[in-house]
């Protein structure tokens, strides 16, 4: 009961860091100005306004005006990640993708892996190995400009391995029966803050950190507290943007 209570109040809080956000967001963005307002003094026409609905610009092309539709596009990104996990820095391959609403949010799902110096990966010895995924919740800010912003949000759950058993003896002559990863799950929620860059019309460079809460349950394996820590990522976007 208590990891379940804890696992909503996760939620909960996800859906409250994204929704601030975005009311930020939108608070900072500045107001249009009245249509009859353009100066009578002034006998020049009034500038033309920029395409928010336009193509993204990149290093290679600028913007231009284009209608976009509530389903704008799509992405699927590799990423590589370092973070702190059981008192070590581990690595933290991924793979993460959705979609896009009006270019502005993005929904999709992530996967990690984590690995340390204790971990190993052989025919016969599996030990210290996990894992995390969950949903994606992601606002972006001004996604047209060459270099802009985005925050997220990730929740979801996991798993740690301390051994992986395939039910036979072992060398120290544990005949127990248990098969499959001893260890312990864990909830996952854990808000970032990235850099991206259009390189090119289906290309994006992203960079960013965050921080992971955990909450661990029964079994062997690092604590709560063990399994929070500070990730840093980078990746490559891939899709229509």
């Amino acid at each position: 009961m208590r990891t379940s209570s804890m696992a909503a109040a996760f939620l909960a809080s996800s859906l409250a860091f994204f929704a601030g956000v975005c009311g930020i967001a939108r608070a900072a963005e500045p107001m249009a100005a009245p249509a009859g307002a353009e100066s009578s003094t002034s006998g020049a026409p009034p500038a033309p306004a920029p395409a928010a609905g336009g193509e993204a610009q990149t290093l290679a092309a600028k913007a231009s005006a284009r209608e976009r539709p509530l389903l704008s596009g799509w992405f699927v990104a590799p990423t590589f990640a370092t973070t702190s996990f059981n008192g070590k820095i581990s690595a933290s391959p991924g793979m993460r993708g959705g979609i896009y609403l009006d270019r502005q949010f993005a929904i999709g799902l992530t996967a990690s892996g984590i690995l340390n110096d204790d971990t190993i990966l052989k025919d016969n010895e599996v030990r210290n190995v996990g894992g995390y995924g969950g949903v994606l919740l992601q606002y972006v800010l001004r996604s047209n400009e060459v270099v802009h912003a985005s925050v997220e949000s990730t929740v979801g759950a996991g798993r740690w391995c301390t051994e992986i058993r395939d039910g036979d003896d072992d060398d120290a002559g544990r005949g127990d029966g248990k098969e499959g990863c001893i260890g312990k799950n864990f909830f996952v929620f854990e808000p970032a803050v990235n850099v991206e860059v259009n390189l090119a019309r289906h290309v994006r460079l992203t960079a960013g950190g965050g921080y992971r809460f955990a909450v661990a349950g029964n079994g062997s394996g690092p604590s709560s507290r063990d399994m929070d820590g500070f990730v840093g990522r980078a990746g490559l976007l891939f899709g229509s943007f």
